[in-house]
């Protein structure tokens, strides 16, 4: 699935997949500038097999260690609660 946030850094992409309540696989896109750029790789890489909680943890300590011009660790955060919130859905359906 994908879901996305406009953040004032631009746009955040998630296409992720979530088995179990853990991310199976993830692709981080968008029109935000980070730095050093393979940055989003490794998260992409930390984040996998990993549950919502474990995830926020990661996301909140990872991102302190770049430089994301307008993007915050609430805006990541917020994306992948919405991500973990719509898997939700789509299987109670």
């Amino acid at each position: 699935m994908i879901v996305e946030h406009k953040a004032k850094g631009g746009l955040i992409k998630f296409d992720i997949e979530i088995k179990n309540s853990k991310i199976k696989d993830l692709k981080i896109t968008g029109d935000f500038f980070i730095y050093p750029e393979d940055s989003v790789f490794a998260l992409e890489k930390k984040l996998r097999g990993k549950t919502e909680k474990e995830s926020m943890e990661i996301i909140k300590d990872y991102l302190r260690t770049v430089e994301a011009p307008g993007i915050t660790i609430e805006d990541f955060k917020n994306l992948l609660k919405k991500a973990f919130e719509d898997k939700d859905a789509v299987q109670s359906n």
